[in-house]
């Protein structure tokens, strides 16, 4: 085994301290991103710096979604930052990360079988290939489901990963540091 890394099976979990410490700043980001969603059409109201800083907000997350008026739920008469169903994309990832400590422990790499990623991704894919093929009309609802499935799923592949690549980082860093 390589002294600057360490090789994680299935079934190890990573230290505490460390784990805590990734899962508040993945924990803050998300809060962070899912507030950022929802300021901007409040501060597009305010007028004057306040839309200002809407725009930018807007302007960042058209980066990320189409922001399509007619598929956005909307605010003070203004639509969110993005559509519905990265709302509840985001919403989903937030409340996933949110309940993570509730149902697994925060220091453990372990991830879920695969099934439980791609079973959403298929509802998710069935629901958008209906819309474009003319079957039927995907819905506020059906893409609010979709993505809030899609988005909770996600945390219980991400958070794991993210763990396991900033303590190899920061392991490897401490090695590097020391010699």
């Amino acid at each position: 085994m390589n002294n600057s890394s360490k090789n994680f099976s299935e079934n190890e979990y990573i230290d505490s301290v460390f784990s805590k410490k990734i899962y508040l700043i993945i924990l803050l980001l998300s809060t962070l991103w899912v507030l950022l969603i929802f300021l901007a059409p409040f501060l597009m109201t305010t007028g004057g710096t306040g839309e200002k800083i809407s725009s930018f907000i807007y302007l960042f997350f058209s980066k990320v979604c189409h922001q399509d008026d007619g598929r956005s739920f909307h605010l003070f008469g203004h639509i969110l930052g993005v559509c519905s169903r990265c709302v509840w994309i985001y919403t989903g990832f937030f409340i996933g990360i949110s309940s993570y400590p509730l149902i697994k422990k925060i220091n453990n790499v372990r991830i879920p079988s695969i099934w439980y990623l791609i079973i959403p991704v298929l509802i998710l894919g069935a629901d958008v290939l209906a819309d474009v093929t003319g079957i039927f009309p995907n819905t506020f609802v059906s893409r609010s489901v979709t993505g809030f499935l899609i988005g909770f799923v996600l945390v219980y592949f991400l958070y794991p990963g993210f763990l396991k690549f900033f303590y190899e980082v920061n392991h490897f860093l401490k090695n590097k540091l020391s010699t």
